[in-house]
């Protein structure tokens, strides 16, 4: 037992395994210190039915918080700030539809604002006050002095605001306006090609870039890495994609690559899970999808920017398709597609009309 997935386990965690007395449980692993061969021994407990399976993002977010919150001087700073994260961030999540898992772009947005909610704490104690007699003056100065993503306390702010634990407070909207920040469409049909025609790549790095950059995907990385089977509808001559409630019939040569995936059946973990996995973008922990993270990784490593890649494929296909046609082909919801549409159009009748009252 030793080995698992091809990486030597540390003998110090299975001789503490093996010396101690009771089940190995999640929480036994939790114990140890992150580390990849903790990681590894509990994928194949997970894989071979010895450990339920459970949601390892949230569950590491979890473990993060209670690190961080603890981290806070103030006690009842510490009690408002973990009440807060329960009934607001942790509580969406928690509550996330049958099925669905926390992915590593949520628990990070999580991160990034609780780490910046602890800052704005010691700021203010640091200055000799409390978040009780805070004033937006003071929030305005600390927001002005570092980065834009200070401004993701917001949420945090207007919670303590309308239950008295501060005064009216606020922070503005971290702005959503995405055609900034997109790479040009001669650049993005020049990696289309290149992904199309360098056999030197790895097929499921072509076939996610593929996703990413053509218009009638625009996938995020995210939903690409939890791709499986069943989203798969192959028609013998054709092959299709079902994202949203519409099947997109996949184009040569993206139908092959896919074709390859479907095939590729036993992933790249040694440890055989007990039922045959349906991810199309394998992970080396078995019986799990390629974390999202590491897939946009090894997208960048080929030169692929995936979050800047797939702004300019939905500018792309929102300027060509009405949103309502967009949530349905690419599973998006409504609003998603609505705001699309309006980033597509530039400024529009709106900035006009903002221009003609000055």
């Amino acid at each position: 037992m030793r080995w698992i997935h091809k990486v030597p386990v540390r003998r110090s965690v299975l001789e503490a395994l093996a010396v101690g007395h009771g089940p190995v449980t999640h929480e036994v692993l939790d114990r140890f210190a992150a580390a990849r061969s903790v990681d590894y021994l509990r994928a194949a407990l997970v894989a071979t039915g010895a450990l339920p399976a459970r949601d390892e993002q949230l569950a590491r977010l979890e473990r993060w918080l209670v690190r961080t919150i603890a981290r806070v001087s103030s006690a009842e700073e510490r009690r408002i700030l973990r009440n807060y994260t329960n009934w607001q961030p942790l509580r969406k999540l928690r509550r996330l539809p049958a099925g669905q898992l926390v992915t590593h772009g949520r628990a990070d947005t999580v991160r990034i604002e609780v780490r910046n909610v602890a800052r704005l704490l010691e700021w203010l104690r640091d200055g000799g006050t409390t978040l009780a007699a805070c004033t937006q003056d003071q929030v305005d100065a600390w927001l002005t002095e570092g980065p834009t993503t200070r401004a993701t306390v917001r949420g945090f702010l207007l919670w303590t605001s309308r239950r008295g634990h501060s005064r009216p407070l606020t922070a503005p909207i971290i702005s959503t306006y995405f055609a900034a920040r997109t790479i040009s469409k001669d650049q993005r049909w020049a990696l289309v090609r290149r992904l199309v025609h360098d056999e030197q790549l790895q097929v499921a790095d072509r076939a996610a870039g593929l996703l990413l950059l053509l218009l009638l995907f625009a996938q995020p990385v995210g939903r690409i890495s939890r791709l499986t089977t069943e989203h798969i509808v192959d028609c013998g001559d054709t092959l299709a994609l079902k994202l949203g409630r519409v099947s997109v019939e996949i184009p040569a040569p993206l139908d092959d690559l896919i074709r390859q995936l479907v095939n590729r059946r036993a992933g790249r973990a040694a440890t055989v899970p007990l039922e045959e996995p349906k991810w199309l973008f394998h992970s080396l922990y078995a019986g799990q999808p390629i974390d999202p993270h590491t897939l946009g990784r090894r997208l960048k490593a080929i030169g692929v920017p995936p979050q800047l890649a797939r702004h300019a494929s939905l500018m792309d296909i929102s300027s060509e398709l009405p949103a309502f046609v967009i949530s349905r082909l690419l599973g998006f919801h409504q609003s998603t597609g609505d705001n699309w549409t309006r980033e597509s159009q530039g400024f529009g009748a709106d900035y006009a009309a903002e221009v003609s009252c000055r």
